[in-house]
């Protein structure tokens, strides 16, 4: 019961921390490199899905909001460039979908690329989903690894 209650933490923190759920699950719970691929992975697969579907939502919604209020002309459309802003777009237009689907389970975190994901790529949501999951599968296997070396 308490193995079901450990998994179930470690997929759960997957879905926002995937960095981290190999070295925890390797290195403190002493689980196999095939059962922390699969556990990192679960995680990163069912965060990445509601994060992109939640995004999704929200993200359309905020358009019309925001487009309802400039035709009424109670707003303008806002310019706003932070360094994080300008990174994003920099990995859009230089590597495109392919470069945000392979960085947004370790270098970014699941929910903030999942958001990313949802707002360029809206149009394309299978596709992007399935890189995602392609490079949260690649990204656990990597990170359970490194863990197993670093054990």
């Amino acid at each position: 019961m308490a193995e079901i209650f450990t998994i179930t933490y470690l997929i759960l923190l997957s879905t926002v921390k995937f960095l981290f759920v190999p070295f925890l699950s390797i290195n403190f719970y002493n689980y196999s490199f095939i059962t922390s691929v699969i556990i990192n992975t679960s995680g990163g697969i069912i965060g990445s899905t509601f994060f992109f579907k939640t995004s999704f939502y929200f993200v359309q919604r905020s358009l019309k909001k925001r487009q309802a209020k400039i035709d009424a002309g109670k707003a303008k459309p806002k310019k706003i460039f932070t360094k994080m802003n300008r990174f994003i777009v920099v990995v859009k237009n230089t590597m495109g979908m392919y470069g945000l689907a392979l960085i947004t389970p370790a270098l970014i975190s699941v929910p903030i690329g999942s958001a990313i994901a949802a707002k360029y790529y809206h149009l394309r949501p299978k596709k992007m989903l399935g890189l995602i999951y392609i490079s949260s599968t690649l990204w656990a296997m990597a990170l359970s690894g490194i863990a197993i070396i670093f054990k």
